[in-house]
């Protein structure tokens, strides 16, 4: 059998693209981009560049200072590049900072923070927050998992304000999963002081989320959230309650049909 070789440069753009389609994306960024006129230029394509998952870096346990230049590489060289493009970000502690201060992202809808510790959630989800500021009417799909270690009244009401924050300042906000993965630390206290319903976006349709009892999904029904079709709850305790819930129906209609929840006799366990 004949072998030959030919230069990638050599083929047109369409196969040179139908080569890369089948490469991951970010290996595509981190080999291709800025090494000649051409290929830059084909890996800037929206295929490659709309979603950038920065977590798949650090989750290479084998050779932290490799992890460290490929993510100077991202910070410093592609994403300032491509910035205008993503749409899709999923970070982790060790890039949230560096990347969400490069630029405006102008197209950036969709934001995942994975493994995160409540100080770094305060920090990014309060109002002086130059991503709050930056991106409340602009996230429509958010999600935060919170790796925490310590426990306590203080981490408690940090989960509180973070939650509401986020509830409050996104407007437009689409799709939410705030979920705690350590299963040890309890979710807030209470969520009876949670905003009335005026004070938060209604466009919700996905809610996923950790609540410590049942009086608190009441509180987080017990809004506007008209266009809710999916609701995931963990509840961290059932407790014996003077709340009785009789035949009460919440009616969560969506454009195309009407999604009917019925709470009927509902007691709490003793």
């Amino acid at each position: 059998m004949n072998h030959s070789t030919v230069n990638i440069l050599a083929l047109c753009d369409e196969m040179v693209l139908a080569i890369l389609n089948k490469l991951n994306n970010m290996d595509v960024l981190y080999s291709l981009i800025g090494v000649n006129k051409k290929l830059d230029s084909l890996v800037r394509d929206i295929t490659f560049t709309q979603s950038i998952d920065l977590v798949t870096i650090s989750s290479n346990e084998h050779n932290d200072s490799r992890n460290k230049s490929i993510l100077d590489r991202f910070c410093f060289d592609i994403i300032p590049r491509i910035q205008q493009n993503i749409e899709s970000l999923i970070l982790d502690p060790l890039s949230i900072d560096r990347v969400l201060c490069i630029g405006n992202y102008s197209k950036l809808y969709k934001v995942a923070l994975v493994n995160v510790q409540f100080e770094i959630a305060s920090r990014i989800f309060n109002n002086e927050s130059s991503f709050v500021h930056n991106f409340k009417h602009q996230i429509l799909d958010l999600t935060v998992t919170i790796n925490e270690d310590r426990a306590g009244e203080h981490i408690c009401k940090v989960f509180t304000n973070v939650f509401t924050t986020i509830f409050i300042m996104f407007t437009n906000l689409i799709y939410l999963d705030f979920r705690l993965i350590n299963d040890c630390l309890s979710s807030p206290r209470s969520l009876n002081n949670f905003p009335s319903p005026t004070s938060y976006s209604s466009n919700i349709v996905h809610l996923n989320v950790r609540v410590y009892n049942f009086n608190d999904c009441l509180c987080l029904l017990d809004g506007d959230l008209s266009q809710l079709h999916t609701f995931i709850v963990q509840v961290d305790t059932i407790y014996n309650t003077s709340m009785i819930i009789n035949n009460m129906v919440k009616s969560f209609k969506t454009h195309e049909r009407t999604f009917i929840s019925t709470f009927d006799s509902i007691k709490p366990f003793v």
